[in-house]
């Protein structure tokens, strides 16, 4: 009998091409508090942070409780954009009708709000094949720790080494060994096949066909 199989996803930069949200709602943060906009690659560079510290590091501020205000505020200006500035990124939509259909366990942890990642999702088509979505204020901590990835299994009811990771970022890659379960980078996001290299990703590919390429002979 086949061994059951799970993938779990980072949300941006992995499966949804959200950066001009991202950039967009951060910079009207920042206006609202009378700041100028911020260059698209600081403000990039910094997801790797959760969403309170990384608006604190742009505004040079180390308090937490200030940071909390200013994700909440992200988070309020992300919502009502929405979709207007968010697309999944080619193929994903396929890839996940794919695996759903073939009996893998699906789901997604991210740094990001879980309440805006499980409305962009529902928005964009694909809630209906994740059975775990998990943001940080779901979460015990952000990535890199592995709490979230860990809380994921056992939602999906699977062990580390039935289960793949897929993400973009540093964050991801720790966190994914930190728990013991495969990490796949994707170069199509926030970081090219180099950097994700470097970041310690075992595998790295940069097309949704290498992708499915990568996860089907595990399956």
């Amino acid at each position: 009998m086949r061994q059951r199989r799970g993938v779990l996803f980072d949300h941006d930069g992995t499966l949804v091409d959200s950066l001009d949200l991202v950039e967009v709602a951060t910079n009207a943060v920042l206006a609202d508090r009378g700041h100028p906009p911020q260059d698209r690659t600081a403000i990039i560079d910094g997801m790797v942070l959760p969403t309170g510290p990384r608006l604190g590091l742009l505004l040079g501020i180390e308090n937490s409780g200030e940071q909390a205000a200013l994700a909440e505020a992200f988070f309020l200006h992300a919502r009502a954009i929405g979709v207007a500035q968010a697309r999944l990124y080619p193929g994903i939509a396929e890839l996940l009708a794919e695996l759903h259909e073939a009996g893998w366990a699906l789901g997604v942890v991210s740094n990001n709000e879980g309440r805006l990642v499980r409305e962009l999702l529902a928005d964009l088509g694909l809630a209906g094949y994740l059975a775990v979505t998990l943001g940080e204020e779901d979460m015990r901590a952000a990535k890199p720790d592995p709490s979230g990835i860990h809380q994921a299994l056992a939602g999906l009811d699977l062990v580390a080494e039935q289960c793949h990771f897929i993400g973009d970022s540093s964050s991801d890659s720790g966190a994914a060994a930190a728990a013991g379960v495969p990490a796949i980078g994707v170069a199509w996001g926030t970081h090219n096949a180099a950097e994700l290299r470097a970041m310690g990703f075992p595998t790295v590919v940069e097309t949704i066909a290498d992708l499915r390429t990568a996860l089907v002979p595990a399956g």
